[in-house]
């Protein structure tokens, strides 16, 4: 015969009965304690780190610094400028003036008058003998041309700004030195006084005496070019 024991009977304490089985069927723990409440903290927690705080600041900063920056200049450039921007336009309205006057084409013997009234004609070309002590002449047929300047400006013109290039049969043509026979680069330097006409030659080595082309110009500034041709 089985004896059971006098505890067997009472079954399981009143305490232990009261704590409920979670639906996980982990059984609890403890007297009245549940496996729930030794669980670690969750690792997906946020946790804001303080070097990322940090770097949020200092990148905002430097952008706040780039953008001070840029309005500042902003800001000088359009301050500061005004008065001198005045003074520029002035300057170049008059150099714009003073190029206002375009050169043309023309034949030999035809003068072009400027829009201020200086008027240049180069009459047609004519071979000539240059002396032994000229320059220029190695290659080519040697041709010397006069040139007149009329001036009916309001002030003096000095012929030595004038500028002359020949073109020859679609070769360059060679400007000739003859200081014997008074031929120069360009125009002597002489002041032709308002109301006055002066002449002057120069003279090229060129490939084609009959197919020649010049291109004059009176001055670096406040002068286009004219073409001269047959």
């Amino acid at each position: 015969m089985t004896t059971e024991h006098p505890d067997a009977r009472r079954g399981t304490s009143p305490a232990l009965r009261s704590v409920p089985t979670p639906r996980s069927g982990v059984p609890t723990a403890g007297f009245g304690v549940s496996a729930i409440s030794s669980r670690e903290p969750s690792d997906h927690t946020p946790v804001i780190e303080p070097e990322r705080r940090s770097r949020a600041v200092t990148i905002a900063g430097a952008l706040l610094a780039v953008v001070a920056v840029v309005a500042a200049v902003v800001v000088f450039r359009i301050i500061v400028p005004t008065v001198p921007s005045a003074a520029a336009g002035q300057e170049t309205s008059s150099r714009s003036s003073d190029r206002e006057q375009p050169g043309s084409i023309v034949g030999f013997g035809n003068p072009h008058s400027y829009g201020d009234g200086l008027e240049v004609a180069v009459n047609p070309p004519q071979r000539y003998e240059p002396s032994d002590n000229a320059t220029g002449v190695d290659e080519g047929v040697a041709v010397k041309m006069q040139v007149v300047v009329t001036n009916r400006t309001d002030q003096a013109f000095r012929p030595n700004t004038l500028q002359v290039r020949a073109t020859s049969g679609g070769q360059p043509g060679v400007a000739v030195w003859d200081p014997d026979q008074g031929i120069a680069l360009t125009g002597p330097d002489v002041s032709i006084p308002s109301g006055s006409t002066f002449t002057f030659f120069l003279a090229f080595a060129v490939a084609d005496p009959g197919d020649l082309v010049l291109e004059v110009t009176p001055a670096l500034y406040g002068y286009g070019a004219t073409v001269v041709q047959g």
